[in-house]
């Protein structure tokens, strides 16, 4: 993951990173991405049929700069990316 200020990763399957949340960090982007079709059995058998990505933000221009940066909202293998704050949903992409 990025060194962007003010994030903290708290899933990552695909990394086997596990960690408690963190709801001092108001924001939250949570994502799902299709398995990588070159490794489809191998990956699945590691970490199950999806990718999954949970990080605490403590900004929400934070989250938007992960979110560029690994160019999350087109990426080719999402499924779902939700981002919500202290007020509830902020954006939801599907695909």
């Amino acid at each position: 993951m990025s060194d962007i200020p003010g994030l903290k990763l708290i899933l990552h399957n695909a990394s086997n990173v596990n960690n408690p949340d963190d709801p001092s960090f108001p924001f939250k982007l949570e994502g799902s991405f299709r398995k990588p079709e070159f490794m489809e059995v191998a990956f699945i058998l590691q970490h199950g049929p999806t990718e999954e990505l949970v990080v605490r933000g403590m900004t929400l221009e934070a989250i938007n700069k992960l979110i560029e940066e690994n160019g999350f909202r087109t990426h080719p293998r999402l499924r779902k990316l939700t981002i919500t704050g202290p007020d509830g949903l902020v954006e939801e992409i599907l695909r």
